[in-house]
């Protein structure tokens, strides 16, 4: 498999920001038999247009999502525009899939649905679930992996959750030409491809004692303990009289023990949304079971650093055992949080990646967004098997 990446600024300008994207593509890449393109683009775009315009142009199906900004191997962090990536190769098989907007009455049946769809297109099981997410508010986002993960038998899902410019209401996911508000994308990736994946965390000591969710509902915790979720978060210091806090702690982000984590797996990490003043429970950005462990952390610049600069290392190593195996593309998601606490030196992640990658060759692309979640697996068995975990606060990646 190869890829190839085309950058542009522009944003206003549809058809000036198609042939820009086209031209870049057409002098770096040779299409073998199977070829398709990802595209993460600015939310002020008209991401319908804009995709169904490189559809209808490259002849190739175009799936994407909104985002903050993006980051890339070769020309850094942008902040602005789009970016494009075409896969292509002869010995690789995928199927899209999409649900179209969801209603949380019956999101499982229509992913479960458009999973099945997909799948009948392929000749074999995928070897990796790469997934566009929605933010919906009345939708968890780990909703879209529990599902996905349960109807393929546990095939790795990795990818994230779409975003604006922090507004949280114009994010879109998009497929050749349709954009969705509150609807899942997910391409199914087969064939000849060797998935490896990583997520380092790094965070301070935990801020006061840990917790235990004695009750809860969906990703609203009520109990931790004895005490209300509201009195577990003023044990930590004076609580917010607003209820949308997402901001008052994008610096101390919730760090979990699930019931169901393995020994070896990693804790996730989850950021509070709101605080309902009257039930005194907390609403996170995905489900929180009940026996889960929880407990507050600090999260600062270092920990930006240091936790990218663990993942990618983690990523390389892994690369790198699989001697036969050319690699082309690393996807990656990072977190809005992350993108918010680099403060204006938006280019340390891209930095490090650059760093990490500097022994591998040019035509390794990495291309990655910041988003409103992140979807990756923190174990996989010894069959290949992952669950792909949500989280928050982190930068995760995929090597294919």
């Amino acid at each position: 498999m190869k890829s190839a990446i085309a950058i542009t600024s522009e944003i206003d300008d549809i058809q000036q920001c198609i042939d820009e994207l086209t031209q870049q593509i057409s002098t770096g890449l040779q299409y073998s038999k199977k070829s398709f393109g990802i595209l993460f683009c600015d939310a002020d775009i008209d991401v319908a247009a804009l995709s169904g315009g490189l559809h209808e142009k490259m002849g190739l199906e175009i799936l994407g999502l909104t985002t903050t900004a993006t980051v890339e191997r070769h020309s850094g962090y942008n902040g602005m525009g789009a970016v494009l990536c075409i896969l292509t190769g002869d010995d690789i098989d995928f199927a899209i899939g999409v649900t179209g907007d969801l209603d949380a009455s019956d999101y499982a049946g229509r992913i479960h649905e458009a999973y099945a769809l997909a799948r009948g297109k392929l000749s074999d099981d995928p070897k990796l679930i790469f997934l566009l997410a929605p933010y919906c508010h009345d939708l968890t986002s780990d909703n879209y992996s529990n599902e996905l993960d349960l109807v393929s038998g546990g095939v790795p899902v990795f990818g994230g959750v779409a975003t604006d410019h922090y507004d949280m209401q114009y994010q879109k996911t998009f497929l050749s030409g349709t954009s969705y508000e509150r609807g899942i994308v997910f391409l199914l990736l087969g064939g000849n491809i060797h998935p490896v994946f990583a997520m380092e965390q790094d965070f301070s000591d935990a801020i006061g004692r840990k917790g235990v969710v004695a009750k809860s509902d969906g990703n609203q915790v009520y109990r931790v303990g004895e005490q209300s979720f509201k009195g577990f978060l003023a044990s930590f210091g004076p609580v917010p009289a607003d209820s949308d806090v997402i901001y008052f702690y994008q610096s101390t982000p919730f760090v979990l023990e699930l019931p169901d984590n393995a020994e070896d797996e990693q804790p996730t990490v989850r950021a509070l949304l709101s605080i309902d003043h009257d039930t005194e429970a907390g609403g996170f950005l995905s489900h929180i079971p009940e026996k889960t462990s929880i407990s507050l952390h600090m999260f600062k610049k270092e920990n930006i650093f240091t936790s990218c600069d663990k993942t990618f290392e983690a990523l390389t190593g892994r690369m790198r055992k699989n001697l036969d195996y050319n690699y082309s593309l690393l996807l990656i998601a990072s977190c809005n949080a992350r993108h918010l606490l680099m403060g204006d030196d938006k280019n340390i992640e891209a930095r490090i990646i650059t760093e990490k990658l500097r022994d591998f060759p040019a035509s390794l692309n990495a291309l990655g967004f910041y988003g409103l979640g992140e979807i990756c697996p923190t174990r996989l068995n010894s069959a290949g098997r992952a669950k792909g975990r949500f989280h928050n606060y982190s930068i995760v990646v995929c090597a294919i």
